[in-house]
């Protein structure tokens, strides 16, 4: 009889226990099964916007060994390379190096995209293929393209200010070494520049006053001239270039105002000989 009590309850605890853990199961085999179709799909994803990236720099890659500029395959590129496919790679391949020239104005032509006057490194372009190839620049693709290039559209407009007076004026300037070494620019140079253009490097161009850029001759030192120029793209002159011109001469004014009157405290100061 106990026997008989015993087999009963067994079968009346496997009789809930059973649909308990089978439900159990259930749940984590959906859970993990869900979990890894959603990490495969997500993978797949990724994996097809790396080979879109590739076939973009892969047109790069063959105009670099032709020592072509990417001017030069911008037309192949936005033909290959829908929209779409656009919206997923430019701001990755941006950051990896490739120069996308920023617009003008507040409006990007997708469809149209330009690129700066640079030619094509071979080297750099396989070292971008190696970089997407491991995922380093997952985490870039689908970034908004808009907001991605017209978020610092003041900052770029200022800085191509700064280099086309750089390009354009100081490059074309020379030292007139009769004359204690005065910097003579080009005739009519600030016509080169929009008036805005000319209130913005107007800090800038005294700040350059500098002849660490010139060569012994007189003319312009075109290596320094380049440095100069990447110096400004990325950012290490921007404090001049936003710099407010009449708030930099006050201050210049009242530095020399103040040194000035040091001066003379200085040459009437009495001097003590028993010191």
């Amino acid at each position: 009889m106990m026997e008989t009590e015993i087999v009963q309850e067994s079968c009346n605890l496997a009789s809930w226990l059973i649909p308990i853990l089978t439900a159990a199961i259930g749940a984590l085999i959906g859970t993990f099964g869900g979990a890894w179709f959603l990490y495969r799909r997500q993978e797949d994803k990724i994996e097809n916007v790396r080979l879109i990236a590739i076939k973009a720099l892969k047109i790069f890659l063959e105009y670099a060994k032709q020592k072509k500029s990417f001017v030069e395959a911008s037309s192949e590129f936005n033909t290959k390379i829908n929209v779409s496919e656009k919206r997923a790679i430019v701001v990755a391949l941006h950051k990896l190096g490739v120069p996308f020239e920023p617009p003008t104005n507040d409006i990007l032509n997708i469809k149209r995209l330009n690129f700066k006057d640079v030619v094509i490194d071979e080297d750099e372009i396989k070292t971008m293929i190696s970089q997407i190839n491991k995922g380093n620049c997952d985490n870039h693709f689908y970034t908004d393209i808009e907001s991605y290039f017209t978020s610092n559209l003041r900052l770029n407009a200022v800085r191509n200010a700064g280099k086309k007076y750089v390009k354009e004026v100081l490059a074309n300037s020379c030292i007139d070494k009769s004359n204690s070494n005065v910097i003579i620019n080009p005739d009519d140079w600030s016509k080169r520049l929009t008036p805005g253009e000319l209130q913005t490097i107007l800090v800038l161009r005294h700040q350059l006053a500098n002849t660490d850029y010139f060569l012994t001759n007189g003319n312009a030192d075109l290596e320094k001239i380049k440095i100069l120029i990447r110096e400004i793209e990325i950012g290490l002159w921007d404090n001049y270039l936003f710099y407010d011109y009449d708030a930099f001469m006050n201050i210049r004014a009242q530095s020399s105002l103040a040194n000035a009157v040091q001066n003379i405290i200085s040459n009437n100061q009495p001097v003590n000989i028993n010191q």
